[in-house]
């Protein structure tokens, strides 16, 4: 009785997460995966970043009559959120091209992950016609990769158009 009590509480949960793992159904959140996400909202309307993310926590006007939205994510309460130092929010931020990874930067989106930071901070830049036309992001930011490019293009193109999801 002991051995079927030992393997039902080790061995099969161990075994289902394997199975899991190597089926490709658990995935890690990556900065990849982030910039991935943030690419979603590359030349779509403003409106759609501000419906699926909220307000931004700051707005500033950059140079050429671009407006820039600047969201932060912080891992916990008691992160100092950079938003409230203005002196830490610096635009565009500073990337070290020796510490950013290629698999970090999309066509449109410039990232580099400081897996030290407490924080993710995101800068969307919007053109005059109110679309997205950049993102750069720096800090602790992490999302769950697109699986299939297919799936992918569709919800990005779904959303840049505003088609009903449930058609």
């Amino acid at each position: 009785m002991t051995v079927l009590k030992w393997l039902s509480v080790f061995v099969f949960p161990a075994a289902i997460l394997l199975v899991t793992a190597c089926s490709g159904g658990l995935v890690l959140p990556t900065p990849k995966g982030y910039s991935q996400l943030c690419e979603r909202y590359v030349n779509a309307d403003s409106q759609v970043l501000i419906k699926s993310w909220g307000y931004p926590g700051r707005t500033f006007d950059a140079k050429d009559g671009k407006q820039v939205f600047v969201y932060v994510e912080t891992r916990d309460e008691y992160t100092l959120n950079p938003l409230a130092h203005s002196a830490l929010i610096e635009y565009p931020p500073r990337m070290d091209p020796r510490k950013a990874l290629p698999e970090a930067q999309a066509k449109n989106v410039y990232g580099q992950p400081v897996d030290s930071m407490d924080y993710c901070m995101t800068y969307f830049e919007v053109g005059k016609d109110d679309k997205i036309q950049q993102v750069y992001w720096k800090g602790d930011c992490r999302s769950q990769e697109a699986l299939d490019a297919r799936v992918f293009e569709d919800k990005v193109n779904t959303q840049k158009t505003g088609a009903n999801e449930s058609k």
